[in-house]
């Protein structure tokens, strides 16, 4: 991935405003492949995992509904594929780094926070701009016999 890779978000982050606090920032994190790999299609932010469309429950000037899922903790993002069918076991979990170049992100928590609001999962959201390539900078999460990572 160039380092020079324009700072643009998509078209279609016209139909929200981005939270104030979201910055570029790095944060260790952990990402769901709903493909079973470490690849483009595993890093769809929800509008574009969802055929570039708002799924139902979401406003469609939801910051929400237009960002990339990443957990902080692990048991987090385990137990997020545990509750979501689409992910199959065995589990495919990659590993990384929110690296700014790809875009800015916000812990939700931080977010619920400056709402007034209390959250203790460590999900985060990242808006990626046009053309980012996270997954390059992503590896396959490996498990012990007892399903936990090994780092």
């Amino acid at each position: 991935m160039s380092k020079d890779l324009e700072k643009k978000f998509p078209e279609y982050f016209k139909n929200f405003k981005l939270p104030e606090l979201a910055r570029e920032q790095e944060l260790n994190v952990y990402r769901a492949c709903a493909t079973g790999k470490v690849d483009q299609e595993s890093f769809l932010n929800t509008y574009e995992e969802n055929g570039n469309k708002v799924i139902d429950g979401y406003d469609i000037s939801d910051a929400t509904a237009y960002s990339l899922s990443a957990y902080t903790k692990f048991k987090d993002i385990k137990r997020f594929m545990h509750m979501q069918s689409k992910y199959k076991v065995p589990y495919t979990i990659a590993v990384g780094i929110t690296n700014p170049i790809y875009g800015v992100c916000l812990e939700t928590k931080e977010w619920k926070k400056s709402l007034g609001e209390k959250c203790k999962s460590s999900h985060v959201d990242w808006w990626l701009y046009e053309g980012a390539r996270p997954w390059e900078g992503f590896k396959e999460v490996v498990y012990d016999d007892d399903g936990n990572p090994i780092e």
